[in-house]
């Protein structure tokens, strides 16, 4: 977790002059599919962008007692991190099982980064599809871990990043069996 020095700090590097002496670096988001006979986890890094959203983000969760002030920044990177993605099953969005965040900061500790693992019960169907909003900022890679729930043959190459990818489509084969649950999905 970050700590209160490690919010200061960023935030005095952020106030004391342009990020990186005048340069500015975009968000990047790189997303991982682990395909499981029942269920599906995505884990997703996220680095927002250097400059002002993230400056004033800092400065708010720096204002706030720490408890809160970590909840806050959590709580923006987590919906940062997902708002573009979308995982769905024959065009049906997924609704997550659960949820976990990690907050950190990136290796030189200037900018805050979330990594969150989401995890959704996987439905029978034919297609599974990740679709980014943000695609320019977003690396997808996924694996099968040996479910047998991909169709290999048809599938992208497991364990490369896909880069600029607006939407990732895996066929799917025969279900995990009668013990995997059906996942609830709503309605676009």
């Amino acid at each position: 977790m970050i700590g209160r020095g490690v919010l200061a700090s960023a935030l005095a590097i952020a106030l004391a002059g342009p990020p990186a002496w005048g340069h500015t670096f975009p968000p990047v988001r790189t997303a991982v599919l682990q395909v499981e006979s029942c269920e599906v986890a995505l884990l997703v890094g996220y680095r927002p962008a250097s400059g002002r959203s993230t400056d004033a983000l800092l400065v708010r969760a720096s204002s706030l007692p720490k408890s809160l002030g970590l909840a806050t920044l959590r709580d923006a990177l987590t919906t940062e991190a997902l708002a573009p993605l979308t995982l769905s099953v024959d065009g049906k969005p997924l609704v997550p099982t659960s949820v976990r965040t990690k907050l950190g900061t990136e290796g030189s500790g200037q900018r805050p980064m979330v990594v969150v693992l989401v995890t959704y019960a996987l439905p029978s169907g034919g297609a599974l599809s990740l679709a980014s909003a943000d695609a320019r900022t977003t690396r997808i890679s996924w694996t099968d871990r040996a479910s047998h729930r991909v169709q290999i043959s048809e599938a992208p190459a497991q364990g490369r990043w896909y880069d600029g990818v607006a939407s990732f489509l895996l066929t799917l084969g025969a279900t995990g069996g009668p013990a995997c649950a059906s996942s609830p999905s709503r309605s676009r």
